[in-house]
């Protein structure tokens, strides 16, 4: 068997931070209880507009926080991206 070891990459140190009060900002802005954005996000509830205001914060969230903390690893998978697809098309054309 081949050994391999995995990457485990950390998500940044504020991460926390920036999801912390997340349902309260959701029940804030549709002016619900926080307890109802929570049943929603575990699927005890349906409710597509806290469904919707949650995954855009989510969005926002993941956005600044790959932008502060992801942006040297992101222009490193490009780069790898980029060099595995000039090595394809080299073996097609041989």
């Amino acid at each position: 068997m081949r050994s391999e070891k995995r990457r485990v990459r950390e998500g940044p140190p504020n991460l926390a931070s920036l999801i912390r009060g997340l349902y309260g900002r959701v029940a804030h802005q549709l002016d619900v209880d926080p307890s109802f954005v929570s049943r929603v996000a575990r699927g005890e509830r349906q409710s597509k507009s806290v469904e919707a205001t949650l995954r855009r914060e989510l969005r926002k969230i993941l956005d600044q926080a790959s932008k502060k903390s992801f942006g040297s690893v992101r222009r490193t998978t490009a780069r790898r991206g980029a060099a595995k697809n000039e090595q394809a098309g080299a073996r097609e054309q041989s």
